[in-house]
Parts: structure tokens; sequence; C-alpha cells
């Protein structure tokens, strides 16, 4: 059974918080919510559908329940830097 409007804001919303681009936050299924979603599903090992239903509102809500979002941790992980970056002696390199 597909979501009415008000569950679809509820996935829109639910995806940005984790991270997802569902593109505006207006309840209605259009391509960048299915972008979103196939996005979601891909990344949690599901069949990959870019459909919003019951099931994905649920699978959402158990993800962020269950812990902090991937645009948190992102947010807050340190840069990555590069082999050099970690392993040169920019003071043997000559300044570089």
């Amino acid at each position: 059974m597909l979501p009415d409007r008000d569950e679809t804001l509820e996935i829109q919303l639910l995806l940005r918080h984790l991270g997802y681009d569902p593109g505006a936050l207006d309840g209605l299924h259009g391509p960048h919510l299915s972008h979103a979603i196939s996005g979601f599903e891909a990344d949690q090992g599901l069949p990959v559908t870019g459909q919003a239903d019951m099931a994905l509102n649920a699978r959402l809500h158990d993800l962020i329940a269950a812990g902090p979002s991937r645009a948190l941790l992102a947010a807050t992980a340190p840069p990555r830097r590069g082999f050099w970056q970690r392993h040169a002696w920019p003071a043997r390199m000559g300044g570089l």
C-alpha cells in the first residue's frame, strides 16, 4: 500500500535526516524522492525499488531510533588525509 501525502512527507523528512536528498519537502512522490529512496535501499542492502511504502517508513524509523544519522557522523568526522599527508615530513621534503 502506497503512503498518503502526509506519510510521504514523513518519509521525505526521515530521508533528509539520514543525509539523503529527497528534493522538495512537499509530500509528493517525484524523481528526487525516488532517487533518495533508491540510494537508501542500496546502502541498506535492500532490493532497489525507489518506491515509498509503509515498510520503508518503518525501516527509516528503526534506523533513526538505532543511532545517529550518517549525515551527522560525516559532519563530525575529522577530514580524511591522504597517505602523503599522514606520512610525509614537510621539513625533510623541503617544505613541499
